[in-house]
């Protein structure tokens, strides 16, 4: 998988390398719907990660790098480093970001592969809904969506979704009203 799916991206990520060049500024994340394969996305998303508590110098870089980017609904926050671990974007970052820094997803950088388990329950749909969201799944020969998007199935009632095409997932989910879950994994 390429580290930036999009042209804008890899100009986003061009342009955000020369912040690299602050010694506050351990590297930059992009994360969010930005990064996944949707055609529109809503907003940018960039977490800078920051070497120490300095909160005058970390203001500043993180104002000029809204100035140097003009972009509407650009979310920007800063990350110290120290509290790496603790931050809940955490999680985000390593299952969903690009490294600006290493031009790579943070997953490829450790050796793990990101994806989504879905578990879904069709108990409470009518038979012939059953029938349909198994044919828009699965497909009528195995060429449903779940093997366009590169999918696994992981047997009845669940599935593994690559971790940008999850949007893909949960609007089947939704247009058939099944109850279902979602969970974050990592596969070597």
């Amino acid at each position: 998988m390429q580290a930036y799916p999009y042209p804008l991206m890899k100009n986003l990520g061009k342009k955000l390398k020369k912040y690299l060049t602050d010694p506050l500024v351990a590297d930059i994340f992009i994360i969010g719907s930005s990064i996944k394969s949707k055609l529109e996305f809503k907003d940018i998303d960039l977490i800078v990660l920051v070497k120490e508590k300095n909160y005058k110098s970390v203001e500043d870089i993180l104002y000029r790098i809204k100035e140097d980017l003009a972009l509407k609904n650009l979310h920007l926050e800063p990350l110290f480093i120290d509290n790496l671990f603790k931050e809940q974007i955490f999680s985000s970052i390593i299952h969903e970001g690009i490294s600006v820094r290493h031009g790579k997803r943070v997953s490829d950088l450790i050796g793990y592969h990101p994806f989504f388990i879905f578990t879904f329950s069709l108990e409470w749909l009518k038979n012939i809904d059953k029938v349909r969201f198994a044919q828009t799944l699965y497909g009528r020969s195995g060429k449903g969506i779940l093997k366009e998007e590169g999918g696994v199935s992981l047997g009845k009632g669940s599935f593994l979704a690559p971790v940008e095409k999850e949007h893909i997932f949960l609007e089947v989910m939704h247009k058939f009203k099944t109850k279902f879950e979602v969970k974050r994994v990592f596969v070597k």
